[in-house]
């Protein structure tokens, strides 16, 4: 591949780039939004999913489930067309990743929109199991922080000449705007196991059972995405002249969202199905007549507890 563009001088990609690297500059991008092509089909499925299931829910919860699809459907052909500028229109001209793609600019945005919607919806449900403001207000406003400075670098980003420049000249702001997403997540996770686990201990054995599962459920989709901020922030910090940062921050925006559809999808495990009991009375025969053996159904709904108000969304149940 060549490394300049005929009309531009050697001395000039000599002093702006450093060493090009095609496995730290587009296989990022490429294995990024090869990836976060999977997981939106992951989210597709379970939005499908929690429509099917979940048609009673409240209806603000199902818009912004419907937000959240259209949020990411806009932030999967912003990954789309900046795999397109990196990968072919781009091929043989290294100068075209001085600055981001327009389609990442935008990137930005959409994973900013989304955050919001997800981490509103986890401080409303913790809001809801604390019967306090004080942990969903400090959630928020971490929220809101995160966002805020997410919005600031989409309006720097499209007006960036130089993509080096921009990483150390927004240094702070980048880290702080995944420093305050990373607490932020962490806040909603651990305060929501918080509160489980007090309530576990003021429950009755059967409902122990459905709040050890809640708790484990909690864990295992908010620590996801925390774990995905750790990484970012990592390579960030550490290889600022790479792509692999990018590649990352590609999939938080789906990520997240798929940690809330699977956290209302994951209602369908505290479903208890109903079970059939068949009673046959025993056959007899009198005066050489054999009667008929009758079955009867009996339907016995099991109870093994009770779901905690957070966790239910139903108009009709809440």
């Amino acid at each position: 591949m060549n490394i300049t563009n005929p009309s531009t001088p050697t001395s000039l990609v000599q002093n702006v780039l450093p060493p090009f690297n095609a496995y730290t500059m587009i296989g990022p991008v490429v294995l990024g939004a090869l990836v976060n092509a999977c997981l939106f089909g992951g989210l597709v499925i379970q939005t499908y999913v929690y429509y099917t299931n979940f048609p009673n829910d409240y209806r603000v919860v199902k818009l912004t489930v419907a937000a959240i699809l259209a949020s990411q459907i806009a932030h999967v052909i912003c990954v789309s067309a900046t795999l397109w500028k990196v990968a072919v229109s781009g091929y043989g001209n290294p100068l075209t990743l001085l600055i981001f793609p327009l389609g990442a600019d935008a990137a930005i945005l959409f994973t900013a929109i989304t955050g919001a919607l997800v981490e509103s919806s986890f401080a409303f449900r913790l809001w809801k199991l604390s019967k306090s403001l004080a942990p969903p207000l400090i959630s928020l406003a971490l929220c809101l922080l995160a966002q805020s400075i997410a919005l600031t670098m989409t309006v720097k980003a499209f007006a960036m000449t130089d993509l080096l420049t921009f990483e150390t000249d927004e240094n702070r702001l980048i880290t702080l705007s995944l420093t305050s997403r990373l607490v932020c997540e962490l806040t909603l996770t651990l305060s929501m196991v918080w509160y489980l686990r007090k309530q576990r201990s003021s429950t009755f054995a059967s409902t122990t059972t459905i709040i050890d599962r809640l708790v484990l459920w909690t864990l295992e989709t908010g620590l996801i995405t925390s774990l995905v901020v750790v990484f970012i922030m990592s390579f960030f910090l550490a290889m600022k002249q790479n792509y692999i940062w990018v590649g990352l921050y590609a999939n938080l925006a789906t990520v997240n969202a798929n940690s809330l559809l699977a956290s209302l999808n994951g209602r369908l495990i505290l479903r208890v199905p109903n079970q059939s009991l068949n009673m046959n009375p025993p056959s007899s025969s009198a005066g050489g007549r054999s009667r008929e053996t009758q079955s009867l159904v009996i339907n016995v709904t099991r109870t093994v507890g009770t779901v905690p108000d957070a966790f239910k969304y139903d108009e009709g149940e809440v």
